[in-house]
């Protein structure tokens, strides 16, 4: 029956990749001809039961559990997903009223956000140290080159953002969503700006400030707060320019105006804010159900129209100056941080204990390697750097040159400690 039903699915997939099946009982299907790419080995019948039933998201909670294993690159059964889901196989019923019910729970309110980001983000920092660049960036680098060192690439997306936001000594920044801080630290030692940079993870807060008492910057400089992006205009009156990294993932659908309201009423007549966002190829129901509930908890990557359609408003004078598709960049940086994942499992089982190391490493090589397969195979998850401009303004640059360095345009500035 199992091996009728996989017939069934495969016959009408998009998917060109020869793979094999080990059933529970050690009975093995193959699929297509030719070698196979990729063996799933299904170890329980409840495995079985998972992924007929419950679709991908059935998948991935037995791969994680380790009830299936996978023999070959975990990005091509990722691929495989991918070809099942634009089947759009539906879950039943009672799959779906369970999800619905879980995404009440996990809406992105004051409280719910907190929830959501501590429970991917504050895994802890040694665990993230693990597999990113030496800055703890956790967002799509830019690639001079496919040769590039993530380390250089992360510097390049840090300086590319700095040049199209054209910051000057003097500036103040605000941040919505820092991270680890990497970002506004560069920002502030590099541009000589000032930073006040918002963000609900403990844990990222802790080593951010840690690292400013490191590089002796002052707080008069550099400020790492402990908020929700909501209250931004609690603590501040205007700022020179406004970023945001990857953070639109987590503030829901029905927030973009919320969102787009708070950087119209913070930014300056004539200021910058460059927003970097996750996409989509166009708007969906849902998140997917795997990713959504296990890793991101809250997110919803939304479509360009989605997330821009907030600013079709005549009381928004926020004006849309450039749009930039970095998708490639992403397949090259989730390569890089799946490469150095898998290098350090043994250290993640020696910071966890075997059973909860085990657990993350088989959670987080399928949402990397998923990254990897989309981002690399154009399936429909794209990343946007917008560029906004709070009113029209004329100063800014008639051509690109300046995000290529054929300008002088703009005079580093290295910000040292008092010591030196």
């Amino acid at each position: 029956m199992f091996e009728r039903k996989v017939q069934a699915i495969v016959d009408g997939l998009d998917f060109d990749l020869p793979f094999r099946v080990v059933l529970p009982s050690g009975h093995v299907a193959s699929y297509r001809d030719g070698p196979p790419a990729f063996t799933i080995v299904f170890k329980t019948p409840r495995s079985l039961r998972d992924c007929l039933f419950r679709s991908t998201l059935g998948f991935g909670e037995a791969f994680v559990r380790g009830e299936i294993d996978v023999e070959g690159p975990l990005e091509h059964v990722v691929r495989l997903g991918f070809a099942i889901e634009r089947q759009r196989i539906p879950l039943p019923l009672v799959e779906k009223l369970r999800y619905a019910a879980g995404l009440l729970a996990r809406r992105n309110t004051l409280a719910g956000s907190r929830r959501n980001i501590a429970a991917h983000y504050d895994l802890s920092n040694e665990f993230y140290q693990l597999w990113l660049d030496d800055n703890m960036q956790y967002t799509c680098a830019y690639f001079r080159s496919e040769d590039d060192t993530l380390e250089a690439a992360q510097l390049q997306k840090m300086d590319l953002v700095c040049r199209k936001l054209r910051l000057e000594p003097g500036e103040l920044v605000i941040e919505a969503g820092c991270g680890w801080g990497g970002l506004a630290l560069h920002m502030v030692r590099k541009y000589g700006v000032r930073v006040r940079a918002y963000n609900i993870s403990k844990e990222q807060i802790a080593f951010a400030r840690e690292r400013q008492r490191h590089h002796g910057i002052s707080e008069d400089r550099l400020q790492y707060v402990l908020d929700d992006y909501r209250t931004i205009p609690r603590h501040a009156t205007t700022c020179d320019k406004f970023v945001s990294i990857c953070m639109i993932e987590h503030v829901g659908r029905d927030s973009y105006d919320t969102f787009h309201r708070i950087v119209a009423d913070v930014l300056k007549p004539k200021g910058l804010a460059l927003i970097q966002f996750i996409s989509r190829m166009r708007p969906a129901r849902f998140a997917n159900p795997w990713l959504e509930k296990h890793v991101f908890p809250g997110y919803y990557n939304p479509s360009l129209v989605e997330f821009i359609s907030a600013l079709e408003d005549d009381r928004r004078p926020l004006h849309v100056i450039d749009v930039e598709n970095l998708r490639f960049h992403y397949a090259l940086t989730v390569k890089h941080w799946l490469r150095r994942l898998e290098a350090n499992r043994a250290n993640v089982l020696k910071l966890y204990g075997e059973a909860r190391g085990a657990e993350i490493m088989r959670r987080f090589r399928l949402y990397l390697s998923g990254g990897y397969a989309d981002f690399s195979n154009g399936m429909g998850t794209l990343v946007y750097q917008l560029l906004l401009s709070n009113g029209g303004n004329n100063s800014l640059p008639l051509t690109r040159d300046h995000l290529v360095g054929t300008e002088t345009w703009p005079r580093l500035v290295e910000v040292r400690s008092a010591t030196g």
